[in-house]
């Protein structure tokens, strides 16, 4: 249920006439909202004050939004690094406990170059966010759902697939979290991957757009049975 539907499903619940909702309507069109008081809770105050929405249709409104859109929350991380870092790679972990901090000890060469450790498998986690990319409203506004028909944008940028065997991609859809394991020749070779990605980079530092009319590319790199580690070694044997 995306914001639409839900003024829609707030105004099919209301008993009063349909002058009193026009009314509401155009008030909360003119209204200068601003976060937490948005036009939703002054559109739910109204209808309730006016006893044409009770309090328990309003809870039944809530808990049913709430359970279609569990990853509404994702979209309210602000910093760029509590989103990939924190939130991204916790989630990964949380999918498979075998995963390891990379280290010296694990890895002589290491310096930091990718995030995770698997059986000698060396791992990368890039994770995006889908919005709507024609609007420019917050993005706990503008999330899509998985089965959404609106233009989106996705950029999985600082790709080096030089420096790691897997890639762990993570697009986070207001309703569903979608994971792609890609070896890292698979991203490098992708049509859709794009070297150059800042001025001055040397190797093969590139970036990759996921958009709406190419997400179906990656259907075959879409982790189906939530066996996070055998899909990761499985990708890294593909040649």
């Amino acid at each position: 249920m995306e914001l639409s539907e839900l003024k829609n499903k707030i105004c099919k619940c209301f008993t009063g006439s349909p002058e009193d909702l026009q009314n509401i309507l155009r008030v909360i069109d003119e209204d200068q909202a601003i976060f937490p008081f948005n036009k939703f809770e002054r559109l739910i105050c109204n209808l309730i004050e006016i006893d044409g929405l009770t309090f328990l249709q309003y809870m039944e409104i809530r808990q049913e939004y709430i359970n279609q859109n569990p990853n509404l929350w994702i979209f309210e991380i602000s910093a760029p690094r509590g989103f990939g870092e924190k939130f991204a790679q916790t989630y990964v972990r949380g999918k498979c406990t075998q995963l390891k901090q990379p280290s010296k000890i694990l890895d002589p060469d290491y310096s930091g170059q990718y995030d995770m450790w698997l059986d000698g498998i060396k791992i990368e986690v890039k994770a995006s966010r889908v919005v709507d990319s024609d609007s420019s409203e917050p993005l706990y506004i503008k999330a899509l759902a998985r089965n959404t028909h609106r233009p989106f944008l996705m950029n999985f940028q600082q790709l080096k697939p030089q420096c790691c065997d897997v890639f762990i991609w993570v697009a986070v859809f207001r309703d569903e979290i979608v994971i792609w394991i890609m070896r890292s020749n698979e991203v490098l070779k992708n049509p859709l991957f794009s070297k150059g990605q800042h001025r001055g980079n040397r190797g093969n530092e590139g970036q990759l757009h996921i958009k709406h009319d190419n997400i179906h590319a990656f259907n075959e790199y879409e982790l189906k049975d939530n066996d996070l580690g055998q899909s990761i070694k499985e990708a890294a044997k593909r040649s």
